[in-house]
C-alpha cells in the first residue's frame, strides 16, 4: 500500500490544488467575458452605441476604475473619447474637480512620446495619468483623480484593422501590472482585437447608411421632380396634340392646293412659278407628315396605342410596300432590290399596319440618308422561331457616338443633321416602340462608319 501523504505534504498539494481551481475559474470567467465581447461585437449598432457596451462590460467584469476608447482623426491629430466608462470611485474624484475626461481631447496625439508605443501598434503600460493628458490636466488634477480613485496602473492598447490605426481601448486598474494574473494580460489583446474589428465595421455601417439616407433624400427629390417633368411632359403633349389637330386640316388644304396648281387644274404656270409652288407642296407635306408622326409619337408615350393580331406573311407585306419606292428612287439614280432566302411563307402573327409602318420608316430613313449607290432589302428565317428584315444601303453611315442614341427621339444623328436630310427624327423611335413593345422582337444598325452606310435589322417571333 502507498504511504500516507504526510501533514507538509497534504498542505502542500491542497494549496496547489486551490491555486489551480482559483486560476481555472478565472480562465472561464475571461472566456465567459471574450464570448460576452464577441456576442457585442456582432450587433448592427452605431460606434458609440457599440463602444458604450464594450467598455460597461470590461469595467464591470475587471473592475476598473476607468475604460475608454479614443477614436483617432488623422487629419487633425487627435485621439477623440467616443465613450468614457468610471468607476464610483473615479466619477467623484472627477466630480469634486468640476470636469470629466470624456470631454477632454488628446491633441498633438502621434507626436507624444509616451504614447509613440501606441502609434507603433504596441500596447504601452503606465502608473502615471500625465503620461496620456499631461498638458491638457494639471498634474495637481491628475494626483487627485489618481489617488481618490486608487488607479495604479494604466494600460492601452492600439486598435487595428489590417494594420490601420483607429484608436485607443484604454483600461484603468486598481492593481499594478506586475500583478495582473498573465492570463488577463494576454486576454485584453484579444479584447483590443474584438473592439478594433467590431467598431471598424460599425463605422462602414454608418458610412453605408449615410450614403443610403442620401440616396433615399435624393430619391425623393428625383421622384418629385419626376412628378414635375410627368406634368410639364403632359402639357406639352397637349399642346403638340392640339397644334397637330389645328394644323393638319389647313397643311392638308395646301397640299392638295398646290398639288392642283402643279398639275394645271388651274392653268399653266410659269417655270418660275411651277418652282415656288412645288417648294411650298414639299414644305407643306412634310410639316403634314412631321405631325403625324407627332401625333403616333404621343400616343405612344402616352399608352394609347392598340395592336390587332393577325396572321400574315411578312415577306409579301414588304414586297408590295416598297413598289412605289422603286420607281421614285431609280429616278435618283438608286437602285431599290428586294430578295428573300427561298424559305417562304414568312408568315407571323402580328398588326399588319404597323408593322408596315415599321418597313415604311426603316426604309425611307435608308431613302432620306442616301444620296447615290443602292438600298437593299432583305427578309430570310432566322432559325425556326424568327423571321428577319434587313435593310442595307451604301448612305452616309452611321458613327459609333450616334449609334448609342440612334433609336432615341429626334435623332438622326450627325451624319443626317450635316447633310441637311429631310427627316422627321420619329422614325426609329416609333419602329423600336412598334417592334419591342408591340411584338416582342428586336431592333437595331450596324454601320462600319460615316461614309460607309449603314444595315437596319429587325427580328419578329413567328409565334
Amino acid at each position: 500500500m502507498p504511504e500516507p501523504l504526510k501533514q507538509d505534504s497534504k498542505v502542500g498539494l491542497e494549496q496547489e490544488l486551490y491555486k489551480k481551481n482559483v486560476e481555472l475559474d478565472f480562465a472561464n470567467r475571461i472566456f465567459a467575458l471574450t464570448r460576452e465581447l464577441y456576442a457585442v461585437s456582432l450587433l448592427n449598432s452605431s460606434p458609440g452605441g457599440l463602444a458604450e457596451r464594450f467598455t460597461a462590460i470590461l469595467c464591470d467584469k475587471l473592475q476598473l476604475e476607468i475604460s475608454s476608447i479614443f477614436v483617432f482623426k488623422q487629419k487633425e491629430d487627435v485621439l477623440e473619447p467616443l465613450v468614457f466608462t468610471k468607476s464610483e470611485r473615479t466619477i467623484s474624484a472627477l466630480r469634486k474637480l468640476g470636469f470629466m475626461l470624456r470631454d477632454i481631447k488628446i491633441t498633438e496625439a502621434s507626436k507624444r512620446a509616451t504614447l509613440k508605443d501606441v502609434f507603433d501598434g504596441k500596447s504601452f503600460v503606465t502608473s502615471n495619468l500625465s503620461d496620456i493628458w499631461g498638458g491638457l490636466v494639471s498634474e495637481d488634477d491628475l494626483k487627485v483623480i489618481s489617488t481618490s480613485a486608487n488607479i495604479k496602473s494604466i494600460l492601452l492598447f492600439p486598435l487595428l484593422t489590417e494594420d490601420k490605426f483607429i484608436g485607443v481601448l484604454l483600461f484603468g486598474f486598481h492593481l499594478e501590472y506586475k500583478d495582473l494574473p498573465e492570463l488577463e494580460r494576454e486576454a485584453l489583446h484579444s479584447f483590443s482585437d474584438i473592439v478594433a474589428v467590431a467598431l471598424d465595421k460599425a463605422y462602414v455601417y454608418r458610412k453605408l447608411d449615410e450614403v443610403n439616407q442620401g440616396l433615399v433624400s435624393a430619391n425623393v427629390e428625383l421622384l418629385k421632380a419626376n412628378e414635375e417633368l410627368k406634368t410639364i411632359d403632359a402639357t406639352k403633349s397637349a399642346i403638340l396634340s392640339n397644334a397637330s389637330h389645328h394644323l393638319q386640316n389647313p397643311l392638308q388644304n395646301i397640299v392638295m392646293g398646290t398639288s392642283m396648281l402643279m398639275d394645271g387644274s388651274y392653268g399653266a404656270l410659269t417655270p418660275e412659278a411651277k418652282k415656288t409652288v412645288a417648294q411650298i407642296f414639299e414644305s407643306a407635306r412634310h410639316l403634314t407628315i412631321t405631325f403625324k408622326m407627332w401625333v403616333k409619337a404621343l400616343d405612344f408615350e402616352n399608352g394609347r396605342v392598340e395592336y390587332k393580331t393577325e396572321s400574315f406573311d411578312l415577306g409579301d407585306l414588304v414586297e408590295k410596300t416598297i413598289v412605289d419606292w422603286k420607281v421614285s428612287a431609280k429616278e435618283r439614280g438608286l437602285e431599290v432590290s428586294y430578295e428573300n432566302d427561298g424559305h417562304t411563307p414568312y408568315t407571323i402573327n402580328g398588326d399588319k399596319e404597323w408593322l408596315r409602318e415599321v418597313v415604311v420608316n426603316i426604309v425611307d430613313n435608308a431613302l432620306n440618308m442616301t444620296e447615290k449607290g443602292f438600298i437593299k432589302i432583305k427578309v430570310e428565317k432566322f432559325g425556326v422561331e424568327k423571321i428577319r428584315l434587313s435593310v442595307t444601303d451604301s448612305g452616309v453611315g452611321i458613327t459609333k457616338e450616334t449609334m448609342t442614341h440612334l433609336f432615341g427621339k429626334l435623332e438622326k444623328g450627325k451624319e443626317g443633321w450635316k447633310k441637311d436630310i429631310n427627316g422627321t427624327g420619329l422614325g426609329l423611335y416609333i419602329s423600336k416602340k412598334i417592334i419591342e413593345e408591340g411584338h416582342h422582337g428586336t431592333i437595331w444598325a450596324e454601320s462600319k462608319g460615316a461614309d460607309r452606310g449603314a444595315t437596319f435589322f429587325v427580328e419578329i417571333p413567328v409565334g
